[in-house]
């Protein structure tokens, strides 16, 4: 029997506790997602990590100096027969903080980061209000395709309206 379309190989830095971190879950859900939008076999890498880490990446790649929820960096190469699509950084410590401003489980919140990500290496954007919606809206509907109801507080971000 073949496997997922998506191979995640999850990856969780030392600052953040395993135990915590619904490895399984993420998993499943990002390669479903996949699953419903290509047919291409492909692999990616996600580093659940925290905002001392987090920062330090946004610093050296996008020179922004302050720790972020998710980043991504498409990279688009073969990889034994894999598309590699990138590598997907979020941060636990962001996730455990906005999900307790929100009122939602941190798993749900962790996993809406990754999800964005992946979105992001698909090549989706989010420069714009509107399309920050429309991925927003997206990783909702992929969290209800895998039997996740997600809480409301992921639904209607606050952020959405922001302009950066």
């Amino acid at each position: 029997m073949p496997g997922p379309l998506l191979l995640v190989n999850l990856l969780i830095s030392p600052m953040v506790n395993e135990s915590a971190v619904p490895a399984d879950l993420l998993r499943d859900c990002l390669a479903s997602a996949y699953a419903g939008k290509r047919k291409k076999p492909a692999v990616m890498d996600i580093l659940v990590t925290g905002d001392p880490e987090i920062a330090k990446l946004n610093r050296r790649h996008l020179g922004k100096d302050e720790a972020t929820d998710v980043l991504a960096f498409d990279d688009g190469e073969m990889k034994d027969d894999r598309l590699r699509l990138g590598d997907v950084a979020v941060s636990a410590d962001t996730a455990r903080r906005e999900a307790g401003g929100r009122g939602v489980p941190f798993e749900q919140e962790l996993l809406f980061y990754a999800l964005h990500g992946l979105l992001h290496l698909l090549g989706m954007r989010d420069d714009l209000p509107a399309d920050r919606a429309k991925m927003h809206a997206l990783q909702a509907k992929a969290m209800r395709d895998f039997g996740i109801e997600p809480a409301v507080g992921l639904v209607t971000r606050p952020e959405e309206g922001r302009n950066d």
